[in-house]
């Protein structure tokens, strides 16, 4: 795709009527275009196209979707007290507004669409927002007009046909190829430590689904990619929860034959659905409440994979992380220390002159701060909700420490699990009913229940205390639970309500006001890794931790996969610490944190000698982070030249690309993976982010050699690299003369 669509302006809403009198929705961004109508009291998908122009453009002949095909058309569902009531909705009215992000400037365009529930007082308005990109932002806002509470049950944000693809079979080799149509790509693994491994399935006819946080771990991204294979269109798209979901695809690409005659019709009916997941009812909606759901981000591109992840960034960078950053605060070099080793004043020192050494530009004290030297590692855990530092280690409350973090010119961060507490702590002693409770034999777990106002009032007033009290800078969110803690219950209205919509409308509304109490602190998003890394909890975050492995060769797959989902600078990669020192070279663990947010840790023990020739290498990748790469990191563009790095010992080759967004300077990341035979050590690199027209300087950063190429010969002719063994890399630095 043209580098110049990914930055197209263009939205455009407009109500129209279709031939027999249905009001029809046009929505418009970039070329992208996707219809709704209203018809037999169902909101139903219309059809896409990626040509800018609205399928009835002629007017006599609307080229609209026959959504009568598809056994469930609506683009919204919801069951209230067990009933479905998808079919039963009367059409209230439309309206359309203009509106400007206040941090970036963006214009926007926001249409609503006004229903009225004829089985329950229910009434509903669909919501989507266009940002220019080819990427559109939806939820729905239900609200409960009764006298009465409301069971809600199964709750899908969007969903309903997505295409009829007529005659397949003339654009394959034959009826076998029906498994061919469509490839559906997600991050295959749900577990700790594999977050982030992308792959491509062929989509079976029938019923497929995925999914995380409740059918399976938390830590698959919510998010999927579907391509037609024969015809080159690609759908792509993220939920922005933290609480459990579903993708459901549903593709019928069955022949069916003509009657009694020797005839047969190919048309493959694929639809799909966006479902929050969880035991039902997911909420118990009281007389006059509004429930308003996760956001979903999707869009359509006739492009590939590259192309989607960068019109996905671009949708993301102008219409969900909304809040002001100050420069500062962007993108920094973070460093810190933790548990893993006795946390002392004299430790916490060396970590900060480690950092500062490296050109780190701030400094987080990790989990175990309140703990007593030396018993940070086995306490830590448990000690969650002692919100105070030792007073035998830390007697000045962090006096020193901010000290010599502002000598050495690094900001002061502390962590906190804030939504846990251990069972010993003096508030979980006084307050046992703060807990939330598992659905599991009325267990409780050591988490919070942050649905409870009192609760979470109490949450919100020790993260303020924290930050003002210790002149916390960075603040650090972490949350250590397995998944089986997240099937949690409220009892409201008799009922057990399932405890995610509550829990999370809550979590993400006082960390928005966090952010606009506290517009200069950097907030850092955790969760064991990379369990709640979604756009519905980081877009409250300036950057979020996405993996606790940083072991190569699937720290790159990590890295990888995450850009696909996130922009670059919103992902914190660490270049030491974790054990991922015990494999690979320097090189290849300091330059896979470059294609993120890169975070450093201490390079030798306390008391031992620092290895200058290691300190040099990377300060100087970070000194190319800073003054090269973080100058465009907030508007360019990364390329995945090897998307598919989904195994848990990934093999081959992976190489990534990020470059401004006028193509005028990048970088090209190549990283030699497991099993490197003899033979493979060569590879020929065909840029993807400069411009054919420009001269470049290019320069190879292991050698540090320089040469002048012109764009053409770079994009046609490649670059050949040689790498001598696994677990080696090469930097490849390009920028216009």
């Amino acid at each position: 795709m043209q580098r110049s669509l990914f930055e197209n302006n263009y939205t455009d809403i407009y109500l129209n009527t279709a031939p027999g009198g249905q009001p029809v929705f046009c929505y418009r961004t970039g070329l992208t275009v996707y219809e709704e109508t209203f018809d037999k009291g169902r909101l139903v998908c219309a059809g896409w196209n990626n040509s800018g122009t609205p399928l009835d453009v002629l007017e006599g002949m609307p080229c609209r979707l026959d959504h009568d095909r598809f056994t469930r058309p609506w683009v919204f569902d919801v069951e209230v007290n067990g009933e479905c009531i998808a079919y039963d909705w009367d059409y209230v009215g439309f309206e359309k507004s203009e509106e400007t992000v206040p941090a970036n400037g963006a214009a926007l365009l926001h249409g609503v669409v006004m229903l009225k529930n004829g089985v329950y007082p229910l009434t509903a308005e669909v919501h989507t927002v266009l940002s220019g990109s080819a990427v559109f932002t939806r939820y729905i806002v239900l609200k409960n007009d009764s006298d009465l509470p409301m069971k809600l049950g199964r709750i899908v944000p969007f969903g309903g046909g997505m295409e009829i693809f007529y005659d397949w079979v003339n654009y394959t080799s034959g009826e076998g190829d029906k498994e061919k149509l469509y490839a559906l790509g997600y991050m295959e693994n749900s577990h700790p430590c594999a977050e982030g491994l992308f792959r491509w399935h062929p989509l079976a006819s029938g019923g497929t689904h995925i999914g995380g946080r409740f059918g399976s771990d938390r830590f698959r991204y919510p998010m999927f990619m579907l391509r037609n294979v024969p015809l080159g269109h690609l759908w792509f798209a993220q939920l922005a929860f933290s609480g459990g979901y579903e993708f459901r695809f549903d593709l019928d690409a069955d022949l069916s034959p003509g009657g009694i005659s020797e005839e047969t019709r190919s048309a493959a009916c694929l639809s799909f659905q966006m479902a929050l997941d969880a035991p039902s009812p997911q909420l118990v909606l009281q007389p006059g409440e509004t429930f308003t759901s996760p956001e979903i981000y999707i869009g359509r591109v006739q492009g590939d994979l590259d192309d989607a992840v960068n019109m996905m960034h671009v949708h993301t960078r102008r219409a969900v992380f909304t809040y002001p950053e100050p420069q500062e605060n962007v993108a920094t070099v973070g460093a810190g220390i933790g548990p893993e080793r006795a946390m002392t004043q004299q430790a916490i020192f060396h970590t900060i002159d480690t950092a500062a050494a490296v050109g780190a530009e701030s400094c987080i004290i990790d989990a175990g701060w309140y703990c007593p030297a030396g018993q940070e590692g086995p306490l830590w855990y448990d000690r969650a909700g002692e919100w105070y530092p030792d007073p035998d280690k830390h007697p000045d409350a962090f006096a020193a420490i901010r000290q010599r973090c502002r000598e050495k010119g690094l900001k002061f961060g502390l962590w906190m699990e804030c939504e846990r507490m251990g069972r010993d702590t003096p508030v979980a002693k006084a307050h046992p009913d703060w807990y939330q409770t598992r659905r599991l034999h009325g267990a409780s777990t050591t988490v919070i229940d942050m649905a409870n106002p009192e609760a979470a009032a109490w949450v919100e007033s020790e993260i303020c205390r924290v930050i003002e009290t210790y002149g916390v800078e960075l603040f650090r969110l972490d949350y250590n639970v397995d998944y089986t803690a997240y099937n949690c219950k409220i009892e409201r209205s008799g009922v057990a309500e399932s405890s995610f919509l509550r829990y999370y409308a809550a979590l993400y509304a006082m960390f928005a006001r966090l952010r606009k109490k506290y517009p200069n602190v950097i907030f850092e998003n955790c969760a064991g890794g990379g369990g709640r890394c979604d756009l519905g909890m980081v877009k409250h975050f300036t950057h979020t931790w996405v993996s606790d492995f940083q072991i190569p060769p699937r720290s790159l797959a990590v890295t990888n996969g995450i850009s696909m989902a996130l922009p670059p600078e919103r992902i914190d990669r660490l270049v030491s610490g974790m054990n991922g020192h015990l494999r690979g070279s320097l090189d290849f663990t300091v330059r896979s944190a470059l294609f993120g947010k890169p975070t450093t840790n201490t390079y030798n023990p306390l008391g031992s000698e620092m290895n200058e020739q290691a300190l040099a290498f990377v300060r100087r990748e970070f000194a190319l982070y800073k003054e090269f790469i973080r100058p465009y990191l907030t508007d360019g563009y990364v390329y995945h030249h090897t998307p598919e790095l989904f195994e848990i010992h990934p093999k081959g080759r992976g190489i990534i690309e990020r470059s401004s967004k006028d193509g005028a300077k990048g970088i090209i990341g190549i990283f030699n993976l497991a099993n490197i035979q003899p033979g493979d050590e060569t590879v020929t690199v065909y840029p993807r982010g400069l411009d054919e027209g420009r001269t470049y300087e290019v320069t190879l950063d292991n050698r540090q050699t320089s040469f002048t190429a012109s764009g053409f010969a770079l994009v046609n002719g490649g670059i050949r690299v040689r790498l001598p063994a696994s677990l080696t890399s090469e930097l490849i630095v390009y920028r216009a003369l």
